[in-house]
């Protein structure tokens, strides 16, 4: 992609969210940050709505130093927030002890939705709270010149989604956002209960599309669509329960993007929208499969560091080999017909 910001491809970045993986989304927003990538709209669900949110606080502040900055100093936070900081030592994080602190996670995913959603400081989502309070500027999200951002909550009574935008993203519309009801209590907000974005609209893709000034949608995933068959253990199958519906979403948009878009290209005379959805460029950069293996309730800022590291890397992978196509044309034609049958 170039790094002339008068001639590259504007770009609308959707950030899937994921838990405590998000620092994997946040490796991947370095490297297209470092890549010159002009970012003319974003969206986001769950972690990708924290991420979206210090994405564009930074831009606004002093461009991409700074967002990468701001994207730093929220992880960080949430790293020291966590209430696992006192694991991260050496000698438990060994070869030999790490895949027992990864069955504890499971154990605790498990039991967690008994007892933490009714838990006064966890229910309301406390620590959460502070660590975007303390990191982003969230009245820079209304700046006029501020790159536009779209996040997604999901309404309790219906299991619609409601999009928030720009200076309507208040500290609740993101703890909404990023509201897991396994952990913690819905949040209300104008008097709604909602939950996890990422049940409804992860991450959203309709602002992106409808937005003029993007020509290129790229589609940043945590959760891969294909997983292994969890047999009857029941962590890994809870565990597969969560990215069946935490990716189902994204199925029906992508293949309804997909499939509107061929329409268009091959309506004749189409209305000026048809002609602007039929030009853009869609492309969708996958996890790793290896992804799935780490917990998304692990926020010691050891595993971050490794989750944001391979998010750079896979990124850098991915912009080698689609790179020279942004701008110019889409990398994701289709899902895969497995995926939509």
């Amino acid at each position: 992609m170039s790094t002339d910001n008068t001639r590259s491809p504007r770009i609308g970045l959707a950030l899937q969210g994921g838990g405590a993986h998000g620092a994997y989304g946040w490796g991947v927003i370095d490297q297209l940050l470092d890549s010159g990538a002009n970012i003319a709209a974003v969206s986001g669900a769950s972690a990708g709505a924290l991420n979206g949110a210090a994405l564009v606080a930074g831009l606004a502040e002093g461009g991409p130093d700074a967002a990468r900055a701001g994207l730093e100093r929220l992880w960080r936070a949430v790293a020291d927030g966590s209430p696992l900081q006192a694991l991260d030592w050496a000698p438990l994080t060994s070869a030999f002890l790490e895949p027992w602190l990864g069955k504890g996670f499971d154990t605790v995913k498990l039991a967690s939705r008994y007892f933490l959603p009714f838990t006064p400081g966890v229910a309301d989502m406390r620590a959460l709270r502070k660590v975007v309070a303390d990191t982003i500027d969230l009245d820079r999200l209304g700046d006029a010149t501020a790159v536009p951002l779209h996040i997604s909550a999901t309404r309790v009574s219906t299991g619609a989604a409601r999009l928030f935008r720009g200076g309507a993203i208040t500290l609740d519309a993101l703890m909404a956002s990023a509201c897991l009801p396994d952990l913690f209590a819905a949040v209300e907000i104008d008097g709604d209960a909602y939950w996890d974005g990422g049940f409804s609209a992860n991450p959203p893709l309709e602002p992106l599309v409808v937005d003029d000034h993007v020509t290129d949608l790229i589609v940043a995933q945590i959760t891969p669509f294909e997983g292994p068959v969890p047999g009857r253990n029941p962590a890994a199958i809870a565990r597969r329960m969560s990215d069946i519906a935490f990716n189902a979403a994204l199925v029906r948009d992508l293949a309804a993007l997909t499939n509107v878009q061929a329409i268009a290209r091959d309506t004749a005379d189409a209305d000026p929208r048809l002609a602007a959805l039929a030009a853009m460029r869609l492309h969708l950069i996958p996890p790793p499969a290896t992804l799935s293996d780490s917990s998304k309730l692990d926020t010691r800022w050891s595993h971050i560091q490794r989750l944001r590291d391979l998010g750079r890397r896979h990124a850098a992978d991915w912009l080698a080999e689609n790179g020279p196509s942004v701008g110019c044309r889409s990398t994701l034609a289709a899902l895969p017909a497995e995926l939509v049958a």
